[in-house]
């Protein structure tokens, strides 16, 4: 896993959040603890699969450096959606496998479960590389 000893770490969440399950909503906060008490860390981006297909999340999506914005759950620096028709079986219920890649797309932490209740479609999760 990665070569720069930065590896991040759940820290927050999974939360979820109802939205009816007409999408995937990630809203992920990329910090580091160790830095100003936990400064936005950049240009971060998560793999993510159901039944062991990856989802299309495009790497040119990355986490803003220095900047939160407050969403339903929590702060976040990083924001992605996704429509059901192009996830696996369909729906957004399930049970997904999810990593942080770096910026030059290297994986910078262990895979994380999360299973997303039915309907409940906004995702929140913290990851802290301090």
């Amino acid at each position: 896993i990665g070569g720069d000893g930065c590896k991040f770490k759940l820290r927050g969440g999974p939360s979820f959040a109802n939205n009816g399950g007409g999408e995937l909503k990630l809203q992920l906060h990329f910090i580091h603890s160790g830095v100003e008490g936990g400064q936005p860390q950049g240009s971060y981006f998560v793999w993510m699969e159901k039944d062991g297909q990856k989802l299309p999340i495009s790497d040119a999506i990355r986490s803003i450096a220095l900047q939160d914005q407050q969403g339903t759950l929590g702060e976040y620096n990083y924001e992605v959606k996704i429509a059901p028709s192009s996830i696996p079986g369909g729906t957004v219920a399930g049970n997904y496998a999810i990593w942080v890649l770096d910026g030059n797309g290297e994986r910078d932490s262990q895979t994380f479960s999360v299973s997303i209740p039915d309907g409940q479609g906004e995702v929140w999760m913290q990851f802290d590389q301090g």
